[in-house]
């Protein structure tokens, strides 16, 4: 959650497996709006790429896009340059982490038509290991910079450390926090980070998906409770 548009309440943003992106603006009173399609600032859905045409009921792609055969899956709101207002993170399920920047301010977002790679280190393009990017912002390591945590299709939950500066991002190697397979955990893993315990630990809420063929469909919720000192990994 976060408050994307500087109106004081928290508001929901998610990607799709159908391939847009969605906001559900908080209420006053409690609640959210119904959900709507989040678009740039030239009026288009914010689409990585591949998307389901519900019209021509197929899937097709952007034909502007340098991802077309990208399908975004993911969407979290960070303030990626420092600026004061909120970007977007995008993940994809052959495993991108893709930018979109917002050109408009805290109050109206105008965010960029296209995508830019987030990389590591200086050059080569983020990937998530096992693919389905479910990348979230959060400061894993207590060191002050945000890093960026995702799930994957594999079933692993990894964290890429912030190795640079407020307002310019730069990562290092993915490391692995939770293991595929750990204690039954299922695929297309998604994490969210959070002191779950108070204990002044970042810990891990991971959700999961077991469709195996005799197995009946299911997804959890599990806990990952940090027992690293503070500031390790």
């Amino acid at each position: 959650m976060a408050d994307l548009d500087a109106d004081g309440t928290n508001d929901l943003i998610t990607g799709c497996f159908e391939g847009g992106a969605y906001l559900m603006r908080g209420k006053k009173d409690g609640g959210f709006e119904e959900p709507k399609q989040v678009l740039d600032k030239a009026g288009n859905v914010l689409r990585v790429g591949q998307y389901w045409d519900y019209e021509a009921k197929k899937w097709t792609g952007v034909e502007t896009s340098k991802y077309k055969d990208s399908l975004g899956i993911a969407a979290h709101a960070v303030d990626w340059d420092a600026d004061g207002d909120l970007d977007l993170l995008l993940g994809t399920q052959d495993g991108k982490v893709l930018l979109r920047i917002n050109e408009g301010d805290a109050k109206v977002a105008a965010y960029a038509t296209e995508c830019i790679p987030v990389k590591v280190g200086d050059k080569d393009a983020m990937m998530v290991p096992g693919a389905h990017a479910m990348p979230v912002a959060a400061d894993w390591d207590g060191d002050g910079l945000w890093d960026l945590v995702s799930g994957s299709n594999a079933g692993a939950v990894v964290w890429f450390r912030n190795v640079g500066k407020p307002g310019k991002p730069k990562f290092a190697p993915p490391q692995t926090l939770v293991e595929a397979g750990t204690g039954g955990l299922g695929q297309r893993t998604q994490a969210c980070v959070a002191d779950f315990d108070g204990d002044g630990r970042m810990d891990l809420l991971v959700g999961d998906f077991h469709g195996d063929a005799g197995r009946e469909f299911h997804g959890y919720v599990w806990l990952f409770r940090r027992t690293a000192p503070k500031g390790k990994p």
